[in-house]
């Protein structure tokens, strides 16, 4: 405590604090540095560019949004816009499409020599087809860097929109709509490794959970309110297609046969 006038009001613990005890001071989401403490206690890295270096911030924040992500989404952010947040979102998932069209490609290339030159006859030509056509997939990779970000800024408004959507409706949120796209954004980090053979298989499922943590602490809510946000819409949206190709199908083994 400090002798002092009081010049803010904690958003979380609703203490009166001066100006040494702030961590955040966003008007209307000020943070008292008690409650920051519960978090990593000091900036996110990535709002932390200047200082740290944009590839060193990028890297520590993929680090902790991964491995850490109840403290890392308990700590304020003191930054007013989520563009920083959805700009780390945007380049995982964009990194990790480049490389994994790179990687796939060279593996493809691999196999197809190794055919080449471990069965003869057929296997040369069908390793020769292999080769080429890796060399051609690992050729498309900037292909990715066109692409990637337009998909992953998409995907990711999408997704805060349906769980804010979800939590505003039963009256759950905590914070505004920046607040859940931020969240959703640093739950992209384990995209940056979707390149790697059967670690880039576990990426959805790992985005899940972090995306769960992350609005479940950006809002303050229960986990199983954080899962529906999170599932809901998901599951929704994937009985619809399931729900449509059925009535194709269904319709195409009752089209009449001549």
């Amino acid at each position: 405590m400090h002798e002092v006038e009081a010049t803010f009001t904690c958003t979380r613990c609703g203490t009166f604090g001066c100006e040494e005890c702030v961590f955040s001071a966003l008007l209307d989401r000020e943070v008292c540095k008690a409650c920051a403490a519960t978090g990593l206690g000091e900036p996110i890295p990535w709002e932390r560019r200047k200082e740290l270096g944009n590839w060193n911030a990028y890297w520590r924040t993929v680090k902790l949004a991964m491995l850490q992500p109840k403290r890392f989404h308990r700590t304020p952010t003191t930054q007013a816009s989520s563009f920083g947040a959805v700009a780390h979102g945007v380049l995982s998932s964009t990194i990790g499409l480049a490389l994994s069209y790179v990687v796939n490609g060279l593996l493809l290339a691999l196999s197809g020599g190794v055919m080449a030159l471990v069965v003869p006859g057929e296997g040369a030509t069908i390793g020769a087809f292999l080769g080429a056509y890796g060399c051609m997939f690992a050729g498309m990779s900037p292909l990715a860097l066109l692409i990637g970000p337009p998909n992953a800024l998409l995907s990711m408004v999408i997704a805060a929109a349906c769980s804010h959507g979800f939590l505003a409706i039963f009256k759950r949120t905590k914070g505004g709509f920046e607040d859940t796209l931020r969240a959703v954004s640093y739950a992209n980090a384990p995209y940056v490794w979707s390149f790697i053979p059967l670690v880039g298989m576990i990426g959805f499922f790992w985005m899940l959970t972090l995306e769960t943590v992350g609005i479940r602490e950006t809002h303050r809510c229960s986990t199983e309110w954080a899962l529906g946000a999170t599932l809901v819409y998901r599951g929704v949206l994937f009985g619809g297609v399931f729900l449509m190709y059925a009535a194709f199908f269904a319709l195409a083994l009752m089209a009449p046969t001549r």
